[in-house]
Order: structure tokens, then C-alpha cells, then sequence
């Protein structure tokens, strides 16, 4: 009888065993949004994003990011309305429809973002940091179809709805992945 082999089967986990992060650029599925308040009563959506390709979509792998209502602090502000504007709800509509945050969240449900993902730490926990570069799809059509229907709308600003570089070059987390509960970058 031959001795089990631990190294065999942490191989075929590949990183995943090992409790880092995924490191890249993806494209990634929005599968679930969820309207929420975080504990310290922040307006919050949690966003369960699926791996569409590659091995890590093989294997259904998906990775929760939490986004952060923080209107207290203005970068922080426009990170968080750039990504709902690249996740697929846009100002100018958010605008023109006050949405409820569930509508916001159904809205963006079933579009495919293009998302760069980086290490990071929360609480000496491995995290996966997310910045949201550009929706791919819309799950009502493709982004020309999402954006000529925010054109539609009126708009209060002079943005259009290039998502904006800080969003995609953000050095602080736009959200935290699933295990944590809290924003670093919140309040004290």
C-alpha cells in the first residue's frame, strides 16, 4: 500500500491552497449584487463577481468585493460612483431614475466587467484587491447599448462615462473581498 501524497493533492489546488490572492486582469461576470449596511451604518453592495475563463472559471471560482457609501470623503465618493458607472448604472441614470439600491443592484446583475486583481491585506488576512477598469457587456446588450441609454438621460455633470482613471489606478482598495466585514478605509 503506498503512502498518500499531500504534495500531489496540494498541487492540483494550484494557489488556491496556499491562501493568496489572485493576481491579473479578468473578466469577470457580476453573478450577485446585494444592497446593504455595513456595521458602522454605511450605505454598502456586496458584489459576488465570477471568473468567466481560464482555470479559475473552470472551477466556478467567484470573489466577493464589498463598495462602501462614504460621502464624507470626496475621492472616496467618486471611486465608489465610478464603479457603479463601470459594474453598468451610471450617474446620469442613477440621476434621471432615483433608483432604489436594489434596482441599482439589479441593474448591474448578469454584466460583465474587465477587472484587475491584486494582493493585498485586511486585519493580517490575504484580501484581493479590485479595481474595475471598463464594462464589457450588459446583460440588456453590449456597453454601447448601457451607455446610449444613459445617454438618454439627463445629466447633472459634465462627465461622460469613461470610468475615471482613479477608479482603475485607485492605490487604496475600492472594495474588500469576501472574510472581512468592515472597509479599511472607513471611518474610525
Amino acid at each position: 500500500m503506498s503512502e498518500f501524497d499531500f504534495g500531489a493533492e496540494f498541487a492540483s489546488f494550484g494557489d488556491d491552497i496556499k491562501g493568496t490572492s489572485y493576481e491579473g486582469e479578468y473578466e469577470m461576470l457580476v453573478k450577485d449584487m446585494k444592497p446593504g449596511t455595513s456595521a458602522k451604518g454605511k450605505q454598502m453592495f456586496t458584489v459576488t463577481l465570477a471568473f468567466q475563463g481560464g482555470p479559475l472559471g473552470a472551477k466556478n471560482k467567484t470573489l466577493d468585493d464589498r463598495h462602501y457609501w462614504s460621502p464624507e470623503n470626496e475621492t472616496a465618493a467618486k471611486i465608489f460612483a465610478a464603479t457603479l458607472r463601470t459594474l453598468g448604472a451610471p450617474q446620469e441614470w442613477i440621476l434621471s431614475e432615483r433608483p432604489t439600491p436594489q434596482q441599482i443592484a439589479d441593474r448591474c446583475k448578469g454584466n460583465v466587467v474587465s477587472v484587475r486583481l491584486k494582493p493585498d491585506e485586511f486585519n493580517g488576512q490575504p484580501t484581493t484587491r479590485v479595481s474595475y477598469i471598463k464594462l464589457v457587456s450588459a446583460s440588456g446588450g453590449s456597453p454601447a447599448t448601457a451607455k446610449s441609454k444613459a445617454a438618454a438621460a439627463v445629466s447633472l455633470d459634465d462627465e461622460d462615462d469613461t470610468p475615471a482613471p482613479a477608479a482603475a489606478e485607485a492605490k487604496e482598495p475600492v472594495g474588500v473581498a469576501a472574510g472581512t466585514s468592515e472597509d479599511p478605509w472607513a471611518e474610525g
